[in-house]
């Protein structure tokens, strides 16, 4: 995007260089002097919205619609406005999401609901800690510990629930597995630096995670609390028509969670739900939990470029909802407990076999969503040119 608008601009010999915190731009014009420009990210917030209005911002320039000037002005309004939906409604939309995906995975409803109540503590809680500045981990570790008191207080009262469930519901939001998806996809393109910091990161948040989780087992332990398997595997109990209304609804949560634009909602579920058919049609016909991902994801990824990018926004505002069931974040949970909780080799191990799981998951899934959006640029051209002619024609 950025060779793009400073080439229409009449930029050229243009390089850039593009980390997950930085932004180098070199220009080196003929006869006169080089020049450097560097943007530090020093702080970001989720908003779906505003990437889409750059997007096609970033589209009209190239098309020759918008002098330089007109484009500063538009791109203040963009930076300026507020995100679509307030911040309660973010909350909210963030516990629905877990209590959705929690029915997906096979969670009664006590048990959704539990982990409904827990994200809005969790959400509550980390968002006090971030206004302090507080570092990611220790963010993420109160997390941690405040979902598996929900879960280990209510097993205490004697409720009928999977303590894991509650706890996976609890933390879903919060898991940084769209972040391992994301470095797997840089990986692919060719922007190792990148992939690096996330993969780093995200390793980080996981480590947070599962140290709140331990904490909290070992002082309930302490307390008297029943002795539970918190990281115990969960299946589904719905049929496929019910999964599939989850799937739609958890996608359109998880876009209202990153500030999608309104237009966006509904065909962000219809993507998900077309994208749940084939990853459900793989498991009936037993192609294993590696290969099934990738046939849903490779679904989501060619119909998200068609959708975003016929409603004018990135391919990636449609994909990262959309795709959010498939990821294996309980999986990884589960695996970094294994290995952090027991005493048994052998337990460890089991670990070990389940975070590989979830990484070549995850791995198929970023592969997948990249081949779908790169088989279909054939035919989505058209968009591209009928956006120029329209342009042309003003």
């Amino acid at each position: 995007s950025i060779i793009a608008v400073t080439a229409a601009f009449g930029m050229k010999n243009t390089d850039v260089d593009i980390t997950n915190q930085s932004i180098i731009l070199n220009w080196a014009p003929e006869g006169k002097i080089p020049y450097s420009r560097v943007r530090v990210v020093r702080s970001w917030s989720v908003n779906f919205r505003a990437l889409s209005e750059v997007h096609q911002l970033v589209t009209d320039i190239i098309s020759g619609r918008l002098r330089r000037a007109e484009a500063e002005t538009r791109l203040l309004e963009i930076t300026r406005q507020p995100k679509p939906y307030p911040r309660w409604v973010a909350t909210l939309a963030g516990a629905v999401f877990a209590g959705l995906f929690a029915s997906y995975t096979g969670a009664p409803p006590l048990d959704a609901a539990l982990g409904f109540v827990a994200t809005l503590l969790v959400l509550a809680v980390t968002k006090v800690l971030s206004t302090w500045r507080m570092p990611e981990i220790f963010a993420l570790a109160a997390g941690g510990l405040l979902a598996t008191v929900v879960a280990l207080s209510a097993l205490y009262a004697g409720a009928d629930i999977t303590p894991s469930m509650v706890v996976a519901g609890g933390l879903m939001i919060l898991l940084p597995s769209v972040r391992i998806v994301s470095a797997i996809q840089d990986t692919i393109n060719a922007f190792p630096i990148t992939a690096a910091g996330r993969l780093v990161s995200s390793l980080v948040a996981f480590a947070g995670m599962t140290a709140g989780i331990m904490v909290a087992v070992v002082l309930g332990h302490q307390a008297g609390a029943p002795q539970v398997e918190v990281a115990e595997g969960i299946t589904r109990i719905y049929p496929a028509a019910v999964l599939m209304i989850l799937v739609f609804l958890t996608a359109i949560s998880a876009a209202v969670v990153q500030q999608a634009p309104y237009r966006l909602l509904l065909p962000t579920g219809a993507v998900a739900a077309l994208g749940f058919t084939g990853f459900y049609a793989g498991e009936l016909l037993g192609l294993g939990d590696w290969f099934t991902p990738l046939i849903g994801a490779v679904i989501i990824g060619a119909l998200a470029r068609v959708t975003a990018l016929w409603l004018g926004a990135p391919q990636l505002v449609v994909a990262v909802p959309a795709m959010m069931f498939m990821l294996p974040g309980l999986l990884i949970f589960r695996g970094m407990y294994q290995i952090a909780i027991s005493e048994s080799a052998a337990y460890r191990t089991a670990g070990l076999y389940q975070l590989f799981d979830a990484l070549i998951i995850i791995m198929a899934i970023a592969a997948g969503i990249v081949l779908g959006d790169v088989t279909m640029r054939p035919a989505t051209k058209r968009f591209q040119s009928n956006e120029r002619s329209r342009g042309r024609r003003r």
